[in-house]
């Protein structure tokens, strides 16, 4: 489902962080909530195309050069104590690297997060708009980002659980292959699965499709299948099929 930026908060983390950040570093941070912001800039990656014609060049050739990792603004209502706005404003002062996060109200269902993306660079501002008798009093912060800004999609807090086990497709001869179908599962997991041979684990077999070999005859075959996602996993295993020909 598309969303619009209603609901974003903007946070920023008062201690400087001068080296690259993974996303659980990012993750693991103290963070301050930025309040009264209304408009938060263009962020993302901008790499420049570059492009170089020879003598004999019909079409000009292109590629990647340096990339950017963007300098989006942060514009706020002025609130002279607001914690999150007295954090930029004295990060503003400095030439010190920090961590930003923007967080949005996307979350699928109540039992999912938001969608949050991680940045990290100079504050500079506020620079201040101004304006007319009814304008508000604005601050406008901008980001000089130094690193890859990092997205977190949604994700269930809810550990995957299984409400209808895997079955197996596909004609049990030798030389077939079968297919793993994982059933019915709650909390959005990604899959892993481990094909059995009369209930024993078949080495290497751990693709959600297994082509039967000699050594099958006459054994019945199963699929363990193992759910997860950030909360946890869970497994759940096939019936077994009749023997294989």
């Amino acid at each position: 489902m598309a969303n619009t930026n209603k609901g974003r908060k903007v946070f920023i983390c008062t201690t400087p962080q001068p080296s690259t950040l993974n996303q659980s570093q990012f993750a693991a941070l103290t963070y301050v909530e930025v309040s009264n912001v209304g408009a938060v800039g263009e962020s993302g990656t901008n790499t420049n195309i570059v492009s170089y014609d020879e003598l004999a060049t019909e079409v000009t050739q292109k590629q990647k050069g340096i990339s950017n990792a963007g300098d989006p603004t942060i514009e706020c209502a002025r609130n002279p104590t607001d914690p999150g706005q007295v954090a930029l404003r004295a990060a503003g002062k400095t030439k010190l690297l920090y961590a930003v996060k923007f967080e949005d109200a996307d979350a699928p269902d109540a039992n999912s997060t938001n969608t949050v993306y991680y940045n990290r660079g100079l504050v500079t501002g506020p620079t201040r708009p101004n304006g007319r008798n009814e304008d508000f009093i604005l601050e406008v912060f901008t980001l000089g980002l130094v690193q890859t800004e990092i997205v977190v999609d949604p994700t269930s807090l809810v550990a995957p659980a299984n409400s209808l086990k895997p079955s197996i497709a596909g004609v049990l001869t030798q030389g077939e292959t079968l297919t793993a179908i994982p059933g019915v599962w709650s909390g959005n997991p990604a899959f892993a699965y481990q094909w059995k041979r009369d209930g024993t684990n078949i080495s290497g077999a751990t693709n959600a499709t297994y082509t039967l070999v000699a050594g099958d005859a006459t054994k019945a075959i199963s699929v363990a299948v193992t759910g997860t996602n950030g909360a946890g996993n869970a497994t759940a295993t096939s019936a077994a099929t009749a023997n294989v020909t």
